[in-house]
């Protein structure tokens, strides 16, 4: 089997602003996309895109110290993974159509990170009521808790 994967578009990590920049030949997919407050992105792991990182499977995660597990790379957000391909949940800002860019409010991605498809967020699929996650994770970060 062979998989071909193309990238619409990169992250552009402007002065004032982070965008999505989509090239010329995928901009009349962005059609309607102002229409959705927040996006999925799509993007490459670029700079863990070797060998040793591909071939990587477990891990210990970021997590409380006193409580974290080593953890296969499909149990953890590693980007060492075997096929590097990263996402972020994104707030749409603003469409500057003339530079062909999505604004948005942040990405956990490098500028110039290749980015592979953009989604809608949908809150009737996206979001998983009664989520449970390790105990390690739950005090990495506040954000991620505040519903559970």
């Amino acid at each position: 089997m062979t998989i071909e994967i193309r990238p619409i578009g990169e992250v552009a990590k402007e002065e004032s602003r982070v965008c999505i920049w989509i090239y010329d030949s995928f901009w009349d997919a962005t059609l309607n996309v102002d229409r959705f407050s927040h996006l999925i992105v799509l993007w490459w792991i670029s700079g863990r895109d070797n060998p040793e990182s591909r071939r990587t499977l477990r891990v210990v995660p970021k997590g409380d110290e006193e409580t974290v597990e080593e953890s296969g790379v499909f149990a953890c957000r590693s980007p060492a993974r075997p096929n590097p391909i990263g996402h972020t949940v994104v707030a749409l800002r603003d469409i500057d159509q003339e530079a062909k860019r999505l604004v948005i409010d942040q990405i956990d991605a490098f500028h110039g990170t290749p980015v592979l498809d953009i989604k809608p967020y949908m809150p009737t699929s996206d979001r998983v009521d009664g989520a449970e996650v390790p105990i390690w994770f739950r005090g990495l970060l506040p954000r991620y808790t505040n519903s559970l």
